[in-house]
């Protein structure tokens, strides 16, 4: 039996099937850690770059804009990282630093949170797409 074909159809590339819904990465963001404790600060920085690699497997059409969102947010997190650490050393303050810390552990959670969801939130609609014209092949 044979098939049909049409030779001007563009086959479906390897890379396609690697591209995953942007949602599955930000539960993987908030549950993995849970049950995991990933290395080198993995729970930091391994969602924001398969974020980053999603949208350039998919062409994303708002890349750019998703770049920009988790560099301005990963440096926000280290500013306000590095900022309250250089305070709480500071002879003045070192009687705060257990006050300071689990706030600023909240702190620093909600930073990566918000800039992963943005970035999350752009990617959204072009997955949607994507996964429309992947159905109707």
């Amino acid at each position: 039996m044979t098939s049909y074909h049409i030779i001007d159809e563009p086959k479906p590339k390897f890379s396609e099937k690697l591209v995953v819904n942007p949602v599955i990465i930000l539960f993987a963001a908030i549950l993995v850690p849970l049950f995991w404790n990933i290395p080198l600060a993995g729970k930091l920085w391994i969602p924001l770059v398969w974020v980053i690699a999603n949208g350039i497997i998919l062409g994303s059409s708002t890349l750019g804009k998703e770049i920009l969102t988790i560099f301005l947010g990963s440096l926000f997190y280290l500013i306000v990282l590095f900022g309250t650490f250089f305070v709480i050393t500071s002879t003045d303050y070192l009687q705060y630093q257990e006050v300071v810390k689990p706030y600023l552990h909240i702190f620093l959670q909600a930073i990566f949170f918000v800039t992963l969801y943005i970035s999350i939130f752009m990617q959204t609609a072009s997955y949607n797409i994507f996964d429309y014209i992947r159905e109707n092949r």
